[in-house]
């Protein structure tokens, strides 16, 4: 198999990890999640070759970078363990992850101190070849198997319950990448009972793998943001026409004057929600313009392609708007305008959403046209 997704898996892990800066520091529910992103990302970039050979002109030899490079990921496989654990709701004592991390890193220091002279901490290809005891790889691969196996099964756990599908799936996703790491662990604790190349040969592309699982399952929130940010968009925009004619109608509702350079600093999702209650502010300003002539021609007209409960707040809030260009005195309103209660923004502004599509569409253009042709008729008849 290709050594090179080994580095390409590390590299669009580090990606993934500078992407995801903002919401790292921002959001503490997701804080945890990008440190163990990171921290993995670092310790799978110490066994790159390009790194080794940095650290090998930093530290003083070959032994103490790998050493140096082994005492790191137990605290990388630690501080992973406790991240994980603390964004799943399930904490345990840093004192406990941390205390026992410190205890496998004295061991390994221990064997390595007692073990004959030696140029390299690495599983000799011969028992003959002056190298740690076994008993270093063997607490230092058990460490990892234990810590990894569990953080694969807590994101798994996670992935069960009724999380967004995207966040969901990303939680497999990251799990999967965890377990794979526990396969690796596997595969060298077979390489160091057997020696064989064919187990050695697969470690480069399991990290690899491993790394893109990783990199995926925490790239899909942020594609859940991007998605989501591109619905605002076009929620804002379809909602503009319908905005347009009922704040110019009632311009008392808009919050404030039209500021391009404010808008364009003011978060979408809050300009989304201001243009939703500005709409449901003129509606509220404008349903007493509604006669009842033009309620009752609104039920009787059909709606074609939209809702009835779109169609009808559409068509009323065309004659309200027709009312008040007229220079129509508003009166009392004694029906119920105000359409179905929305649970929340989401449900409201699919809704409006409705409504904006309804008052664009040419069933709506038909039914304006007997509104005014209604009210020549009513014209005609006073005067005669």
């Amino acid at each position: 198999m290709p050594t090179w997704i080994e580095t390409v898996g590390v590299s669009t892990l580090w990606v993934v990890a500078i992407v995801r800066v903002p919401q790292g520091i921002r959001s503490r529910e997701q804080r945890p999640l990008w440190f163990a992103l990171v921290t993995i990302a670092l310790a799978m970039s110490m066994h790159l070759d390009p790194v080794t050979a940095v650290l090998a002109h930093l530290v003083p030899s070959a032994h103490w970078v790998d050493l140096t490079t082994h005492l790191f990921s137990i605290v990388d496989a630690a501080a992973v363990l406790w991240f994980i654990l603390q964004a799943a709701g399930r904490p345990r004592p840093a004192t406990v992850v941390f205390g026992t991390a410190f205890a496998v890193m004295t061991a390994l220091v221990l064997l390595d101190m007692g073990a004959p002279p030696h140029a390299r901490n690495q599983i000799a290809p011969s028992t003959a070849t002056p190298s740690v005891p076994d008993s270093y790889w063997w607490i230092f691969f058990a460490f990892h198997l234990a810590a990894d196996t569990t953080c694969g099964l807590v994101c798994w756990s996670q992935g069960r319950r009724g999380a967004p599908r995207l966040l969901r799936y990303g939680l497999r996703l990251f799990g999967t990448g965890l377990l794979l790491a526990s396969l690796l662990w596997i595969l060298k604790l077979a390489y160091l009972h057997t020696r064989s190349a064919a187990c050695a040969s697969l470690f480069s592309p399991v990290t690899g793998v491993e790394a893109l699982f990783l990199a995926t399952g925490a790239a899909l929130p942020v594609l859940s943001r991007i998605r989501t940010h591109r619905q605002h968009q076009k929620a804002f925009r379809d909602l503009a026409p319908l905005w347009r004619d009922l704040t110019a109608a009632a311009p008392d509702v808009i919050f404030g004057p039209g500021n391009r350079l404010l808008s364009a600093a003011t978060p979408l999702q809050l300009r989304l929600y201001r243009r939703v209650i500005e709409i449901r502010d003129a509606m509220i300003a404008l349903r007493s313009y509604v006669t009842p002539a033009a309620l009752d021609l609104a039920h009787q007209h059909p709606a074609s392609g939209h809702s009835a409960e779109a169609h009808l707040t559409a068509c009323w809030l065309t004659a309200a708007l027709h009312a008040r260009q007229g220079g129509r005195t508003p009166q009392p309103q004694a029906a119920n305008l105000a359409g179905p209660g929305a649970q929340d923004l989401t449900e409201e502004i699919h809704h409006l959403l409705q409504v904006a599509a309804a008052y664009r569409s040419p069933s709506v253009q038909v039914y304006k046209t007997s509104l005014l042709e209604t009210a020549r008729r009513e014209n005609n008849q006073h005067r005669e």
